[in-house]
Parts: structure tokens; C-alpha cells; sequence
């Protein structure tokens, strides 16, 4: 019996997704998505792009949480990201995110997480006050990208249940630099596995999350201020932005 809360996205739309390991393999392999979460838990972080700026900072960001998550959880949760493209993730998974990257090349996690569709940004969508918040968050960060590749396609965030149970919590990206909260999915974690979160742990997480906002209010950017420099980490055309 699923024990899933209830989603936008389909378990069914997922779990029989093919994804190719092709980073520190001797040979390419390709697996169906559920054997991903056959014996664990698994947090599915759909990225844009490896070389994104964004991308970047939330890879490392989770990653600041790994030990947490994979180790101190009831039989561990494991963490993967997920790329539609190869260029660049071998420098993302070494210098960010220090764990398993799978290639989709059908774009099938990124079509799940928009109901079956490919949702895609476009540039009117600057206007957002949301979008130069997450830049200044990012600019605070140190965190750089280049322009190499596509990252017009939006993702997300999904923590799938072991086995056949289905997903547990989702995160899906709706604007430019959209990352899911530390500390929500930390306690979603803790739900899944049973194990109750080291306060501390969470406290920090939410810490961390309200300053990044003070820093974001801080920043003449905050007023919407559009940078026109084209250096990487510093130029707003680094990935693409949602059109809804």
C-alpha cells in the first residue's frame, strides 16, 4: 500500500524513466529509474544545467547536507541529480555535488515534473522580483557558471519513497534560481525514514534560508537592477526563466 503524499507529480510518470550512468564508470550503463529507489529512499534533484550558477548552488547546497541525510537517516537516503545534458557534469559532480549523476536524455524527469510537458523560460519573465532575489542570493553565494549548453528547461525536486510506494515531496522549479528549502527537505526526510532530526540541524538550515533574504533585501538589486555584464556569475542570462 503507497504510503506517498499526494503530488503534482505522477509516480507513474517516473519510475520507469531510462537514465544512463557515465560518470566514474568504466562503461556506460543505462536503468530504469526505480532501481534508483529499489532498497532506499532517494532525494532526485533535476537540475537545468550543469554549469548553471543556480544549479551549482543548490548542489552544493544539499550537498552541505549529505551526512545528514545519507548517514543519520534509518538505512540511509541517498541523493542523485539528474542532467539532461553530459557537458560540464563532470566538473559539476566533482567541484558540487560529490555524488551519483545520471543523464536523461529524453527529458522524461523534466517532462513528469510539467504534467507530461517540457516547461521552458523566457527572458519577459526578468521582471520578476522573485528572479533578482534568487540572483542576489546567488551573487552572495561565490558561487559562478558559464553560458555553455541549455538551461531554458526548468526542474525540480522530488524525495521517492523505497520501492513502489511513490513520492513523498516534490519541489517544482518555477522561477529562475528556485531552490528547494534545506530544511523542508530535511523534515521530509525525517518523515520518510523515521528518524527524528537533530533540532540544531534544522534550526541552521532555517538560519541560513532567512539570510540569505536579508542579504537579498540588503542588495540594490532587490530593486530589480538587471546587470548587462556578460562574466560568468554575474550576468542574468546563465539559464533561461519560466514563462508561467
Amino acid at each position: 500500500m503507497s504510503i506517498a503524499q499526494k503530488t503534482k507529480t505522477s509516480y507513474n510518470d517516473i519510475k520507469d524513466i531510462t537514465l544512463v550512468d557515465f560518470l566514474d564508470v568504466g562503461t556506460e550503463r543505462s536503468l530504469p529509474a526505480h532501481e534508483l529507489w529499489k532498497d532506499q529512499a532517494t532525494v532526485v534533484i533535476v537540475i537545468r544545467r550543469p554549469g548553471c550558477q543556480f544549479c551549482r548552488e543548490e548542489a552544493r547546497i544539499f550537498d552541505a547536507q549529505r551526512h545528514t541525510i545519507e548517514n543519520e537517516m534509518a538505512s540511509g537516503i541517498k541523493m542523485v541529480c539528474i542532467v539532461h545534458e553530459k557537458e560540464g557534469s563532470d566538473i559539476f559532480q566533482k567541484e558540487f555535488w560529490h555524488g551519483k549523476v545520471y543523464f536523461d536524455q529524453q527529458k522524461d524527469f523534466y517532462k513528469a515534473l510539467g504534467n507530461g510537458r517540457l516547461r521552458t523560460g523566457g527572458w519577459e519573465q526578468m521582471v520578476r522580483p522573485s528572479f533578482w532575489g534568487n540572483l542576489i542570493r546567488n551573487k552572495k553565494s561565490g558561487v559562478k557558471g558559464n553560458f555553455i549548453g541549455d538551461g531554458s528547461i526548468l526542474g525540480g525536486l522530488l524525495l521517492v519513497h523505497q520501492g513502489d510506494q511513490g513520492i513523498a515531496y516534490e519541489h517544482i522549479e518555477k522561477v529562475w534560481g528556485d531552490i528547494a528549502r534545506a530544511d523542508r527537505v530535511l523534515e521530509a526526510c525525517s518523515r520518510v525514514s523515521g528518524v527524528s532530526l537533530n533540532k540544531e540541524n534544522v534550526n541552521q538550515a532555517q538560519l541560513e534560508h532567512q539570510a540569505l533574504h536579508d542579504k537579498m533585501q540588503a542588495s540594490p538589486l532587490a530593486a530589480g537592477q538587471a546587470s548587462s555584464s556578460g562574466e560568468a556569475g554575474g550576468a542574468p542570462s546563465a539559464c533561461a526563466l519560466p514563462t508561467q
